[in-house]
């Protein structure tokens, strides 16, 4: 996970940016990006393991979630160039050795975050010495929220700046709604968003599961 400061979503509204309308500035035809899943770490009946799953092999933007009654609540988005199944071994790992920040796990299944621990990254970093040795402390907590993370994948060969603007875009639109989902994003996380003199992209978002706070259209 990357840390950042905050910023706000885009959608396709006419808003004057300098002396041209940002619609003029929007590509013409979106970007496809089709979330299958969910998937699991571990593996279980509603979510397969994200290490076989069909397109492991392939790069793209991933969520992890959790999930509730009303659709699933995305809590970190990120992008890789490399396989799905690489990147979320290095996350397990991450995970498992408590260089995350990590939740009280059953409140976590609510959308609430109780910390426990806040990881190695963000203002309340601690040393990697320090979180190895409390993965053993908390163990049960770990294995209680591995189990509970759901994730979806979206295959794409776009190139790595597209990617950052589709990641930077969901989140940002993640990051302005209202409520719970605001809330559940965790403060910090580095984004690549857009520059200046970048042309915005439009994004088609997919997917037969309910993504809660995640708009058919994200602008990036």
């Amino acid at each position: 996970m990357r840390w950042r400061s905050g910023r706000g979503c885009r959608f396709g509204f006419d808003r004057v940016w300098g002396s041209v309308s940002i619609l003029t500035q929007i590509m013409e035809t979106p970007t496809t990006l089709e979330f299958l899943g969910p998937y699991s770490w571990h593996g279980a009946p509603d979510a397969p393991s994200v290490f076989t799953a069909p397109i492991a092999s392939q790069p793209g933007i991933y969520l992890w979630t959790i999930a509730l009654a009303n659709g699933y609540a995305t809590y970190y988005v990120g992008e890789t160039g490399r396989s799905f199944a690489r990147r979320m071994e290095e996350h397990f790992r991450e995970h498992a050795a408590c260089m995350y920040t990590l939740y009280e796990p059953e409140q976590f299944a609510s959308g609430i975050k109780v910390k426990l621990w806040p990881g190695r990254f963000g203002e309340e970093k601690r040393s990697i010495a320090e979180c190895v040795a409390q993965s053993v402390v908390f163990a049960p907590q770990i294995a209680a929220t591995t189990q509970l993370f759901r994730f979806f994948l979206a295959p794409t060969t776009c190139d790595e700046r597209t990617r950052q603007l589709a990641e930077s875009g969901i989140a940002d639109c993640l990051y302005n709604t209202p409520g719970m989902i605001g809330d559940f994003q965790d403060k910090g996380i580095r984004y690549h968003r857009r520059t200046a003199t970048e042309q915005l992209i439009r994004f088609s978002i997919q997917s037969s599961s309910r993504l809660l706070g995640i708009p058919a259209e994200v602008l990036g």
